[in-house]
């Protein structure tokens, strides 16, 4: 069996074991032994003739080996020197520390002149220095040194030879002996090379990892890609394969590309998978390993896979044990990590040990202040607590309100709900109280104005504590302000200002419909209002229901049949329909005998009814359904697309997706054929283009029907900014 296959703490023991043996061998030989006169120790030889008198507190080493080694030995008077069997003394006792590790090489140690720190070096057993007295630790392996300096509060370690040649500077966070003459050195990054034991570097430190395979041959690994190096360091394979088996079996990653719209190649990446995190960052991902870059493809993070990932603006956030936020240049944000984070639109909100801090989008720390505990989403000052008490900051970090409530709210505008000294209380921005002294509820639902109740009244103030609505009644937010609803379940109208736009003497007000009206029932009668209260058609007991409006014509339902008025509640349009649909583009779509067709405003037939179902024109098309299938026509009736279809839905962009018989075409949104329907897939895109599937490739379209990326890829992914992931077949034909 081979030495090189022990681990190297088993060198260390063996060497030392050796020593130990050469030393007693040498013992042996010259038959000498140690003896003491009261406290001090002294040597004689077999002739039991004193070597040296016994003058000393200690003969030996200050650790391991207590034999001479080369006739030299240590002596301790106070401190450590050197001194011959022959009693001649070598060095004086300058040193805090002797240790023999070679048959002509000592490791000592010196107190600093300004500090009780030691410092190591080498002296031969003539008292020579042949390693200066400058490093924080000196450990002999494999007849070379490895080094250790102080830097910054950390040791960084380096390689001399013997000699004290160096081999490589105190730059690194670790040096270890990997196998034959060969050693491992770990740069501040984290990150591996390989140096011979002669000095030569045979890898720079840009490997994430080095395991031996064979006798014969090693694995690299850089960034998840996977290389090989024979017993001497050469490269064999470089790193660059999903994996290497029996030395040369190598099997290739995929082959993903990034282009933009055009087909213009932005980068390329043999991986595994390639991932959106957000619109500015992507994720690499190859054999457990990941790799972030930036929209510049500029890393941000390289390390092992994560548990989870996801990004705030252009931070990435990441989670393995502990949260940690990476900056958009790859900075660290702590290098500790976050037990929580908590987001909203503009900032981070970071938890450590139960200490809060605060970033914002650029992950820049906003105070030097840490905080018990704090509340996300407010849009305006920043709710904090310290010394068990709750107070606000502003954007820029600083105090804006002291730390004095119980509890608190979020602002929604200028103002917000707080506890102060067991009371419930609105405070201003500026921090000064609004309203009354004492609440028993507040909630603030809407900018600027609070609904606070005290002894079963309800008052609406706003933010400058003026009252502008009083009731005993229930009030609730309304897209038109608020619903006041009574006891006996009556429902009135409030402005968010506080004015009475309906009494409470309705059965019910709906939400508004198109943002502009409202539908208001009473017993048997209906009638619409706008956003002031206004009545546009008055209550009447002539309308069943009021349904919809479009272009100012008003569809109501009067003895179970449709019609249209106007504003005015002049008929316009007889009710003499089963059903109608909004006027659109000077149409409007009406049904009879359970068929629909259209009318213009004139109530003149323009287009038959003879459709199942049809949809309001938009861009001069409407939808039909005849006998189960779908098309589209024109203002005029003519078909736009042919009703054969089993779906059509609008895109984005409202553009048409047409399935028949399982296979997908496209239209645009005037109904000109892009596609024929003979694709398996076809999805939007944000910027206006189609990524389209066909017997298993991909390929991507623009708005025209022209193919932009060749339909010859396994796959496509759309990221932000028109870009999009290709994964490469080998295939260059192209369609």
């Amino acid at each position: 069996m081979s030495i090189k296959k022990y681990p190297t703490y088993l060198f260390a023991f063996l060497f030392t074991l050796y020593l130990q043996l050469q030393a007693e061998i040498v013992l042996c030989q010259s038959a000498i032994d140690f003896y003491k006169e009261g406290k001090n120790v002294g040597l004689k030889n077999s002739n039991d003739e004193v070597l040296i008198p016994a003058t000393y507190e200690q003969l030996g080493w200050s650790k391991g080996l207590s034999v001479p080694v080369n006739d030299i030995i240590g002596y301790k008077k106070e401190h450590w020197g050197l001194i011959s069997i022959k009693n001649k003394i070598i060095t004086a006792p300058r040193y805090y520390s002797l240790e023999a590790f070679h048959k002509n090489l000592i490791i000592a140690s010196i107190k600093g002149k300004f500090s009780n720190e030691l410092f190591f070096g080498v002296i031969n057993f003539k008292g020579e220095v042949v390693v200066d007295f400058k490093y924080h630790s000196i450990k002999p392996l494999h007849d070379l040194l490895i080094v250790s300096e102080r830097k910054r509060g950390q040791s960084y370690y380096g390689l001399l030879s013997h000699q004290g040649k160096k081999l490589l500077p105190t730059d690194f966070l670790q040096i270890s002996y990997f196998k034959g003459d060969l050693f491992v050195f770990t740069n501040t990054k984290k990150q591996k090379g390989i140096i011979h034991k002669n000095g030569l570097i045979k890898i720079e430190a840009t490997l994430d990892s080095i395991a031996p395979a064979s006798d014969s041959y090693s694995l690299i690994i850089k960034s998840g890609k996977i290389g090989a190096i024979d017993s001497s360091g050469s490269v064999l394979h470089k790193p660059m394969y999903k994996s290497i088996a029996m030395f040369s079996q190598t099997e290739e990653f995929k082959h993903y590309q990034i282009f933009d719209a055009n087909h213009n190649l932005l980068k390329g990446f043999y991986c595994d998978s390639i991932s959106e995190i957000s619109s500015d960052l992507i994720a690499i991902s190859r054999n457990g390993f990941s790799e972030i870059l930036n929209s510049d493809f500029e890393m941000v993070y390289r390390g092992q896979s994560l548990k989870k990932l996801s990004a705030f603006r252009k931070n990435v956030v990441v989670k393995n044990g502990v949260y940690r936020i990476i900056k958009y240049n790859g900075v660290p944000v702590n290098e500790s990590g976050f037990d929580t984070l908590v987001f909203d639109t503009n900032y981070i909100y970071a938890s450590n040990r139960n200490s809060w801090s605060i970033f914002n989008k650029f992950g820049s720390n906003i105070s030097t202040l840490h905080f018990d505990s704090l509340l996300a989403g407010s849009n305006n000052l920043i709710p904090i607590k310290r010394n068990d008490y709750w107070g606000y900051i502003d954007h820029s970090g600083k105090i804006a309100i002291s730390s004095k409530f119980d509890e608190v709210g979020l602002f929604i505008g200028n103002i917000a709900p707080v506890n102060y000294l067991g009371s419930k209380r609105i405070i201003n921005q500026f921090g000064e109280f609004i309203g009354a002294y004492e609440y028993d509820h507040v909630a603030i639902q809407k900018s600027n104005t609070a609904l606070v109740s005290k002894r079963g009244r309800t008052d609406l103030i706003n933010y400058q504590g003026k009252i502008l609505f009083q009731t005993y009644n229930q009030l609730a937010p309304n897209h038109f302000g608020y619903l006041e609803s009574t006891a006996d379940g009556k429902v009135g109208l409030i402005s968010p200002i506080g004015e009475i736009l309906l009494y409470p003497e309705y059965d019910s007000i709906s939400e508004p419909k198109s943002r502009r009206f409202a539908v208001v029932h009473q017993g048997d009668k209906v009638g619409l209002i706008n956003s002031k209260g206004f009545w546009i058609i008055p209550l009447s007991e002539d309308m069943q229901e009021i349904c919809h409006e479009g272009e100012g014509f008003i569809s109501i339902k009067k003895n179970g049949q449709y019609g249209f008025v106007d504003f005015g509640q002049r008929l316009l349009i007889a009710n003499r329909y089963e059903k109608t649909k909004p006027f659109t583009s000077g149409l409007a779509a009406v049904s009879l005998n359970g068929k629909w067709g259209f009318i213009n405003k004139k109530e003149q037939l323009i287009i038959q009814p003879t459709y199942d179902e049809v949809t309001p024109f938009k861009n001069g098309i409407s939808l039909v359904n005849r006998n189960g299938k779908i098309g589209a026509i024109d203002k005029s009736g003519k078909v736009k697309i042919k009703i054969e279809f089993d779906t059509i839905n609008p895109t984005t962009h409202d553009f048409l997706l047409a399935e028949k018989n399982e296979k997908l075409g496209l239209f645009n949104q005037v109904g000109r054929l892009l596609l024929e329907p003979s694709y398996t897939d076809i999805r939007p895109t944000l910027d206006d283009h189609f990524i389209v599937e066909r017997r298993g490739l991909y390929g991507l379209i623009d708005s025209s029907g022209r193919y932009s990326i060749p339909l010859r890829y396994f796959s496509i992914q759309e990221i932000s900014n028109g870009r999009y992931i290709c994964l490469e077949t080998g295939n260059e034909e192209v369609e």
